[in-house]
């Protein structure tokens, strides 16, 4: 990465004339005539007004058309602006004003009086004394014959002042700006670069930029994908565009790295190719979710990237099963669903899972794709009811169990009309309820036991206010039956006070569990399963295994472990020490600088990305548990689990 100072004016030259070209991925020019009268006005006054970043680069990188005209074409590689384009380009056209693209002049005035820059209104633009700032910044511009055009006599006191003041302005052309200029072939890396540095507002995603670069290289690309979008936000199944753009880069046959789509050798006709099978895919992906899935839409999903695989296999059968495949597709996207199967190493899931579809059929195809979803687990290891500990609305398995509760016709527990995912009435809204209410248990209890999964149900908001804080043996006396058995409440009315409650979420976890086991085609819990105590590990190869003896800690003392910010502990690797914090209720881990710097779902997501950070060239698949230490003790932090 070079690093050197130049004349701004030779950069808006480099512009101007096509040595500097804008790359793809830039958003269009944004900035108000505001905004260019303050970079003027910085510019006089000797504000330092950031740099400029250019990438010199030998790749045929596709760029999009300047908002100035560019009047020449440069016989070398020209070199792409990657930060910088809205304050050249405004420079741009007041500097050369027939240079604006769209012809629609900036007219910017310097009023000689105040030393002000102005956007001049009809009126003022009458006052010779508010001179184009245009004509002061060409070469050789003679300031005298300026100001006697305006009608100041060489004798007017304010004569040499304002000479003075005129000269200042055509300086600006001799301000000095740091130029970085970037050198690379890797087209990713670039991109990551430019979204680092685009975090003002939204903050732009790969994606984003591989739907500009798109557009570029595709005339009526944009449109025609956002059309698309519009269509699955108006059939309630929104995806993002990372998910899209693996699909689509999939079909095209250059892998799930979708940065491949915007390559050289993908031209136009290969790009409205691919995007007409990612379109069609899609539709036969979302048709099956709705229709054999009961996934009513796209926020049920755990990860939009569960509707690829269905997507790239029903485009390749022509949106046709065969007798059966239909029953263990729906598997493998529960699966996926249940285990995170998405949260690590995505592109390389995918890309494996589009060689199997290509090359497997029958049950040996989708044998293979389930358990690859399973991730550590044994294929056909029922869950155990501790499975379900410490689980709560936010994790996959509570998506699971509103599917099973929608596939089995669940009725609310005053109306007695079946749930609806998307009701007309706003008070038929599904809301999950505790069971045992937030109000009566929360100082009796710990909030990981009254606010897990085993205390939630699905009801409407009108009979979630009717309950209000009522205790379960109140008003379940006023429930059916079989209302309660829909949602797996056990039957027993002896669990439904406050002193059996623990004892009540117990026999609901086993009853969940069994829902779970047959959503998965897993084998029912019969009460002498050995629980495995698995974390949800990315690693289709080595998985490394957990210490058994580490020593194990009474809740208190967790308690007393914990920060505002989570338990304190740290990981030694390639002899240096990462800080991060646990937090035992969510096991997020977050790594709050340095490698890997980020918020993880699993103790085990952290400890990959920090190998990958710090030795990205050996596999990064780590055991969480026993990665990370408690700082407090120095024990592993399976000891508190």
């Amino acid at each position: 990465m070079g690093l050197a100072n130049d004349r701004i004016i030779t950069q808006v030259e480099d512009l101007l004339r096509g040595r500097v070209v804008i790359p793809s991925i830039q958003r269009d020019f944004v900035w108000m005539r505001p905004d260019v009268r303050d970079l003027f006005d910085s510019l006089y006054r000797g504000y330092p007004v950031g740099a400029l970043l250019l990438w010199k680069t030998n790749l045929a990188v596709p760029f999009k058309t300047a908002a100035v005209v560019q009047t020449e074409k440069s016989e070398r590689q020209p070199v792409y602006l990657l930060d910088g384009q809205q304050r050249l380009t405004s420079l741009a056209w007041v500097y050369r004003p027939e240079s604006k693209a769209d012809g629609r002049l900036i007219d910017l005035r310097f009023d000689v009086r105040t030393e002000e820059f102005v956007n001049p209104s009809a009126v003022q633009r009458k006052d010779a004394l508010l001179v184009p700032v245009s004509t002061l910044l060409q070469e050789n511009v003679q300031f005298y014959q300026v100001l006697r055009k305006a009608g100041v006599s060489i004798d007017d006191p304010n004569f040499d002042v304002w000479v003075q003041r005129l000269q200042k302005v055509n300086n600006i052309r001799q301000h000095q700006i740091a130029v970085i200029t970037y050198e690379s072939d890797d087209y990713e890396e670039v991109a990551e670069l430019f979204a680092r540095l685009n975090k003002g507002g939204r903050r732009l995603s790969k994606g984003d930029l591989v739907y500009s670069a798109i557009a570029a290289r595709w005339a009526d690309g944009l449109d025609t994908m956002d059309a698309f979008h519009q269509e699955l936000q108006d059939g309630n199944f929104p995806l993002n565009r990372e998910a899209v753009l693996r699909l689509m880069s999939l079909l095209a046959g250059t892998g799930a790295h979708h940065i491949k789509l915007i390559g050289a050798d993908v031209d136009e006709a290969a790009l409205k190719e691919a995007w007409q099978a990612t379109e069609r895919a899609l539709r036969f992906a979302i048709d099956f979710l709705k229709g054999e899935c009961s996934i009513p839409r796209s926020e049920v999903l755990s990860s939009p990237n569960v509707t690829i695989v269905p997507a790239m296999l029903l485009h390749h059968r022509d949106g046709k099963l065969r007798p059966g495949e239909a029953q263990l597709l729906r598997r493998w996207v529960y699966t996926a669903m249940a285990f995170s199967h998405y949260s690590l190493q995505v592109e390389g899931k995918l890309d494996a899972e589009a060689r199997l579809i290509k090359s497997r059929t029958g049950d040996d195809l989708f044998a293979e794709l389930i358990r690859r979803a399973s991730g550590p687990r044994s294929l056909d290891s029922a869950l155990h009811p501790r499975d379900l500990e410490q689980k709560y609305s936010t994790h996959p398995f509570f998506k699971l169990l509103y599917i099973a509760a929608l596939r089995g016709t669940a009725r609310d527990w005053a109306t007695n009309i079946a749930i609806s995912d998307q009701p007309m009435n706003s008070g038929a809204k599904i809301e999950f309820h505790h069971v045992f209410p937030r109000a009566r248990v929360q100082g009796a209890y710990a909030k990981e036991e009254w606010n897990s999964l085993a205390n939630l149900a699905f009801i409407t908001g009108q009979t979630n206010k009717m309950i209000s804080s009522r205790l379960p043996a109140q008003y379940m006396a006023e429930v059916a039956r079989e209302r309660l058995a829909e949602q797996w409440i056990p039957d027993d009315p002896a669990l439904r006070s406050l002193e059996r409650f623990p004892d009540f979420l117990a026999a609901r976890r086993r009853a969940l569990a069994n829902v779970l086991n047959e959503l998965l085609g897993l084998p029912a819990y019969d009460g002498q399963t050995v629980h495995q105590d698995t974390d949800e590990l990315p690693a289709d190869e080595q998985v490394l295994a957990e210490e058994p003896s580490a020593p194990t800690l009474i809740g208190a003392d967790v308690h007393r472990l914990r920060t505002k910010r989570g338990v304190e502990v740290h990981a030694v690797y390639e002899g240096r020490r990462t800080d991060a914090f646990y937090d035992p209720l969510s096991r997020t881990v977050t790594i709050p600088s340095g490698p890997g710097r980020g918020e993880y779902d699993t103790p085990s997501g952290a400890a990959v990305a920090v190998v990958h950070a710090l030795n990205p060239h050996v596999n990064p698949n780590r055991n969480g548990w026993s990665f990370w230490i408690v700082t407090a003790t120095g024990q592993l932090l399976q000891s508190i689990r």
